[in-house]
Order: C-alpha cells, then structure tokens, then sequence
C-alpha cells in the first residue's frame, strides 16, 4: 500500500556538508602543523589567534603551491607581507630582550646611585652650611641677566640680615661669591645652616631676583617611589633628577699634593 506524507528517502546532504567540513578542518590542520593523535585534532579558534613566524611561512607555501597559474599572487603583496612579518618578528624579540633586561636595570640604578656617596653636589635651594671657625665659603648663585649691582643676602633662621655682599656687574648665569664667615660688624659668624636670597639691578636700575643654590656632600642615598633621593650635610634632601653637578670635595685625597719623591743617594 502506498504510504501517505513525505516521501520517504534518504537525504545525504547534510551528509555530505559534514564529511566536506571534517575533510577542511583535516587540511587546516595539516598546514598549521598540527599533529593527529587518536582520531582528529581540530584547530581551536580561541587557541590559535596567533599566527607564528611558521605558521605563516607554512599557509604562505601551500597558498603559492596552489595558486591558480592564470591569476597568480601580486608580488608586490607578497613583498609586502613577508617584509611585515619580518618586522614584527623583530619587534618581538626586542620586547623579550626588553624584558629580560628590566629586572637588573633597577638593580643597576641602586649601585650606580651609592657612588654619588661622598661626592659634593650642587643643586637649587635656599640655605648654605657653614662651619664657623674662621672658615670661608663659596656661595653659588645664578643671574637671569646681567647685573649692574647684585646683593648677596644671608640671614638666620629667625629672618635676621647677618650679612650683605655687595657685587657690581656680574654677567648673566652662574657665579660663585666668596664669603669670608663673617657677620656685617666684622665678628665672625657660629657655625649653623642659614638662608641665603639674590637681588640685583639692572642698567635701567630695575630690580630682578637671582637663584640661589646650595652645595654639600651626600650623606644619605634612599629610594623613595621609583626616584631616587639624595640626602645632603646639613639634614637637605634633593631629587637627584634636581641635582646640577658633582664635584669631588676639595679635602678629599685626590687634591692632596704629593710630596715630590726624594733622590736617592747613590
């Protein structure tokens, strides 16, 4: 009897997509390289959105292996890709070479930090150490312009003028006055950390501020948030990205004249 409704046979379509989707997937396979172990090994999407230098060089072969001869690849285009791809290969070794850099470099920086112990240096501020006993200092300040009078003030730390050095016609930039240690009555000054201010004149008699700097040896090195913070005589921390200059102290060792060697007698 003649059966009513849908025929009834056999669709292979579907079939036949499924075998034609395993058959691609197979070749995928084969040309990223991946190797088959118990039955097929799929390429994973979310694994492989990398393309490696051999993967690339792998799909590129069997592109120009199966290229239609008619119509082949532009070579500029080939050109183009291969040079790509050997500048990014470039990129990412130089990144790794990076980071196998970035560990010691911060190791590096400490030691090379520590060596700044000992050292005079020079940077801007307000206040200078003196040592009192007769000693005499060099006070470094710099101008803006040229100064046809220049006052160099010190004072202490309640505000009061200890003394005022007059200079006339400094150049514009940096200038080391010289003060003896003493008061302006003559007496000689205690030993102390005091401040230090420039006013000067121009031709026009118009009057400008001068910067004043501060000079000492580092006592202390610390590592305060990625900087590092140099500890000056006298209790003064600076920034050692604010320091100007380094200088050996004049006590130090290495300005001792030698004595002159003795001839021997023969």
């Amino acid at each position: 009897m003649t059966k009513m409704g849908r025929p009834d046979f056999k669709n292979n379509f579907n079939k036949n997509i499924s075998i034609r989707n395993r058959k691609d997937q197979t070749d995928l396979n084969r040309i990223a390289g991946n190797k088959h172990s118990r039955g097929l090994k799929f390429v994973n999407a979310s694994e492989k959105t990398k393309l490696g230098k051999d993967g690339f060089m792998k799909i590129l072969a069997h592109q120009l292996k199966n290229q239609d001869p008619t119509n082949p690849m532009d070579q500029k285009q080939l050109t183009a890709d291969l040079a790509q791809m050997s500048q990014l290969e470039q990129m990412t070794k130089m990144n790794a070479s990076l980071d196998r850099m970035n560990p010691n470099s911060a190791t590096e920086s400490q030691f090379y930090a520590a060596s700044f112990l000992g050292k005079e240096v020079m940077t801007a501020g307000t206040t200078i150490k003196h040592a009192g006993q007769g000693s005499t200092m060099d006070i470094p300040i710099s101008l803006p312009q040229h100064g046809k009078k220049v006052m160099v003030r010190i004072t202490d730390a309640k505000g009061q003028m200890l003394k005022q050095i007059d200079m006339e016609n400094l150049s514009r930039g940096n200038h080391l006055i010289k003060w003896d240690g003493t008061r302006q009555d003559g007496v000689e000054a205690k030993s102390g950390i005091y401040n230090i201010s420039v006013m000067a004149m121009d031709n026009t008699h118009k009057s400008f501020k001068g910067e004043t700097k501060t000079k000492g040896l580092v006592t202390d090195v610390r590592f305060e948030n990625g900087e590092t913070v140099l500890k000056i005589d006298g209790g003064t921390r600076v920034f050692l990205r604010d320091v100007e200059s380094f200088s050996l102290p004049r006590d130090n060792k290495i300005y001792k004249p030698k004595e002159p060697a003795k001839k021997l007698d023969g």
